[in-house]
């Protein structure tokens, strides 16, 4: 099951090498580039990121708040933790940088789960 986390995305200025515009939808997927990945053929195995948010880049600006995870369930999720970042890539085009903000919740999960009929009890996470 994928771990989301909160994230800000900050998006790279077309005129430094960036995007031409900022994504329109809700939902951005892409691969990613951690501080780990130094070795020059790392796209070779680079690991899918998706990026949710609930108000699109094109209407937030350069500097997005969103949620990440990745897009397989084997990625190496530890690499998300609150304070760690990356970089998104489109190709071998750096498009912008991100920082973890939160600790990881399950997509699935809702801060509530019914226990019995009509009762229903609080999750702390």
């Amino acid at each position: 099951m994928s771990k989301s986390h909160q994230v800000t995305v900050n998006w790279i200025p077309s005129q430094e090498g960036g995007r031409k515009s900022l994504p329109s939808g809700k939902q951005y997927i892409t691969t990613c580039r951690f501080q780990e990945d130094t070795d020059d053929t790392w796209y070779k195995e680079a690991w899918s990121i998706v990026l949710e948010f609930d108000t699109p880049p094109t209407q937030q600006g350069y500097s997005c708040i969103g949620k990440a995870h990745f897009l397989a369930n084997n990625a190496p999720n530890n690499r998300l933790r609150p304070g760690s970042s990356f970089e998104l890539y489109e190709g071998k085009r750096k498009v912008a940088k991100v920082e973890v903000l939160t600790v990881a919740f399950n997509k699935s999960l809702s801060p509530f789960i019914p226990v019995e009929k009509n009762v229903v009890h609080e999750l702390t996470l």
